[in-house]
């Protein structure tokens, strides 16, 4: 198949999946002409690529993860590479949620406490 038709049946456009492939996450065939020529196996891990994407992992991150990702069972192979990625970006998300929440309460603070100024025409 085609960069073309590939970018039409996973959603990815052509120039994401260039950079995967770039970053050696795909690996297409290359035709005589150069082309490149995508098989099953190639839109299997698009499609892995996409789901652990939407999971926030980071593509340096799905690199590591993809041969360990079964995409008919959505469920990882916890090597113990997968599983200290895997920690790593739940710490990271879990302090994002804190700053989150933090943000959230001090906002609610200040239109709860404020006063509304009026405004001058």
């Amino acid at each position: 198949m085609n960069l073309a038709k590939v970018a039409e049946i996973t959603q990815v456009s052509p120039r994401m999946l260039r950079y995967y492939e770039e970053l050696g996450l795909i690996r297409p065939q290359r035709t005589a002409n150069h082309y490149r020529d995508y098989n099953q196996a190639n839109i299997e891990d698009i499609q892995k690529i996409k789901v652990l994407n939407d999971a926030g992992m980071h593509l340096k991150d799905i690199k590591l993860l993809l041969p360990c990702f079964d995409l008919d069972e959505e469920k990882l192979t916890l090597c113990p590479v997968a599983k200290e990625t895997l920690e790593m970006e739940l710490e990271h998300i879990s302090e994002k949620l804190v700053k989150l929440k933090k943000s959230q309460s001090l906002l609610t603070s200040f239109l709860v406490q404020g006063k509304v100024e009026e405004t001058k025409r």
